[in-house]
């Protein structure tokens, strides 16, 4: 748990001072123990963002700004959260992507076990402002077959629905064509996409 809440912490002040992308780099080319993963995340809320912003204390200037998402994150060793993350972020162009705009990074595989494990929440902020987010569910996995280099896990779509932002429909979509074509825009070369095949996490015991 002290993982979690440390890295949760790490995510936050990344999120909030670190600029959103590099424009003159691209994601970089995987290693062997590498894979260059993309996905998409949408949001749709009923609530009226004009209220949110005035009963959070949004600044004016933040108003019309597009609202933005952390890109998700699992780790080579779960047991080294913290330095991997930090790892994760150098070796990245970009952390902050708008609503609905296709996620592509470059993750480090553990290549004993070629799995990959998200198991949080992914930081989406309405505003792109520490004061107007919310936390989605990201809890999941992959394994990653040798010598595949570029995976595709889907895209969400998450409904909430109220104030407190209540969860009433989330759904992965295969959009397998339009993230080839995204994914081909932010490398150095084209990858052929493998579609990852999501494994639900098994649930952890109580202690006791």
């Amino acid at each position: 748990m002290k993982t979690r809440i440390s890295i949760l912490s790490l995510a936050l002040c990344v999120l909030f001072v670190l600029p959103a992308f590099s424009a003159d780099k691209k994601v970089g080319n995987p290693g062997k123990n590498d894979v260059i993963l993309i996905g998409r995340i949408v949001v749709k809320s009923d609530a009226d963002l004009n209220f949110i912003a005035k009963t959070r204390g949004v600044d004016e200037k933040y108003i019309n700004d597009k609202p933005v998402y952390y890109i998700p994150f699992a780790p080579e060793d779960p047991d080294d959260y913290d330095d991997d993350y930090e790892d994760f972020v150098d070796d990245n162009p970009k952390v902050l992507f708008e609503d609905g705009e296709f996620f592509a990074a470059r993750y480090k595989v553990n290549k004993k076990t070629r799995n990959l494990k998200f198991s949080g929440m992914v930081k989406y902020a309405f505003f792109g402002v520490q004061n107007s987010y919310i936390w989605l569910p990201f809890d999941f996995n992959i394994d990653v077959p040798e010598g595949v280099q570029a995976m595709y896990i889907g895209s969400f779509y998450f409904e909430t629905a109220g104030y407190d932002f209540v969860f009433k429909k989330t759904s992965h979509v295969d959009e397998y064509e339009l993230a080839q074509e995204a994914l081909d825009k932010v490398t150095k070369k084209h990858f052929d996409l493998y579609r990852a095949d999501l494994k639900e996490n098994p649930k952890e015991e109580p202690k006791k």
